[in-house]
């Protein structure tokens, strides 16, 4: 890839730090604020009621107005909600920081993961879009990761991980300075007759694909995602007795670092091939988190987490392959993000979850989560499968604007 590509690269990286960091602090948050847990998944989801409309809008925008425009507001904005979450002591606070870090990734992810492509050399924009996917997962990992060992080893663990995240923003302010844009701003009546509209949702002729092949998919990863990074944190707490914060912040890490390295070892599946693998995949593993309670094994737990991180890593890495070639460069941020959008929307149903385990248990609880997802992945390989059958590629033109700045 271009130095461009790896400089966005590297915003993505520390940027997707930032929200995830919250994982291993929810055993301390439900302590400290006397949260049940319905309210701690709650809280966790809360981001996802900003991050899914704020996505399907911002990707149409910066088709338009251009990457950074939307990228430098989000990068100022998740910064803000580190700080808010750092000095938290109240619930509303809590809230109101992740309300700011579904703004601020609602913004940034799909773009992001645009402006890398954008910057890759045309015949590596799959391998691009790999590669941004490879670093939010990375990302995403390392933020419980890097904030249970901080947490468990500082006296004030729920200040420290988030300081430390505010630090590392500066990095990634430089690293989207010295990235160029790639689109430049169209006119008010390039395309509207004189009216300017912001353009969302999923581009023409990709619709019945994205519906049934896609989107189900990326719902599959987002639950699966979201029930380890939120459930199980108070499910080990609770049933397995785990008190090491660095230990809860581990699962998030396997579950999400290793999807990030997933395509450096699968990089020759065939993007619609690794979508259905993964999600099939992930969604059967789910079932040895729900055996860690019989067999009282925190190791099980870690085993799913790495299971499960590796196969939506392999969901993800051919998603968003599918979507880096499949569209023209003015589609392809309104198309990620559309996707990503669909993943988060993937959290929303651990709320229910979390309600559930108040009042059946946590562990039946995560027996329905795991039969949920099973069932979800079998619509998406029986009947996505066949809907999508092929993926098509795009064969930009210079017209069809920047294809890379060949640095």
């Amino acid at each position: 890839m271009t130095r461009s590509a790896w400089s966005a690269t590297l915003a993505l990286l520390i940027f997707t730090m930032g929200t995830s960091i919250v994982t291993p602090l929810l055993p301390l948050y439900q302590t400290r604020f006397g949260l049940t847990d319905g309210q701690i998944t709650l809280l966790f989801a809360t981001y996802t009621l900003t991050v899914v409309p704020t996505m399907l809008v911002m990707g149409g925008v910066s088709d338009r107005i251009g990457r950074k425009k939307v990228m430098g507001p989000a990068m100022v904005s998740v910064t803000l909600a580190s700080l808010v979450l750092a000095f938290a002591s109240n619930v509303p606070m809590l809230f109101a920081g992740r309300v700011l870090q579904g703004l601020a990734i609602g913004s940034f992810l799909g773009v992001g993961t645009a402006l890398i492509v954008d910057h890759a050399q045309p015949m590596e924009k799959a391998w691009a879009a790999m590669v941004a996917g490879l670093a939010f997962r990375l990302g995403f990992g390392l933020g419980p990761g890097l904030a249970g060992v901080i947490a468990q080893n500082t006296s004030e663990p729920i200040r420290r991980p988030f300081e430390f995240h505010v630090l590392l923003m500066v990095v990634a302010f430089v690293a989207l300075l010295v990235t160029p844009e790639t689109i430049r701003r169209l006119p008010r009546n390039a395309s509207s007759g004189g009216r300017w509209r912001i353009q969302v949702g999923v581009p023409a002729g990709q619709m019945a694909g994205f519906a049934t092949f896609l989107a189900p998919g990326a719902f599959v990863l987002g639950f699966l995602d979201a029930t380890l990074l939120s459930v199980v944190p108070l499910y080990m707490v609770a049933v397995l007795g785990v008190r090491n914060l660095a230990l809860i912040g581990l699962v998030g890490f396997l579950e999400l670092g290793l999807g990030g390295v997933t395509p450096l070892i699968a990089r020759q599946v065939p993007a619609r091939i690794a979508v259905m693998v993964g999600v099939g995949g992930g969604a059967l593993a789910s079932l040895l988190v729900v055996s860690a309670s019989q067999l009282h094994s925190v190791g099980v737990v870690l085993i799913a987490a790495a299971a499960i991180g590796l196969l939506n890593g392999l969901t993800l890495q051919g998603a968003t392959a599918i979507c880096g070639v499949s569209v023209p460069i003015a589609e392809r941020g309104k198309l990620l993000s559309a996707l990503y959008m669909c993943a988060y929307a993937g959290t929303i149903p651990t709320i229910g979850l979390g309600y559930l385990a108040q009042a059946v248990g946590i562990t039946a609880a995560l027996g329905a989560f795991s039969a949920c997802a099973i069932a979800l992945a079998a619509v998406v390989i029986l009947v996505g499968g066949r809907v999508y059958r092929e993926v098509i590629p795009y064969l930009e033109t210079p017209v069809d604007g920047f294809t890379g700045d060949g640095a």
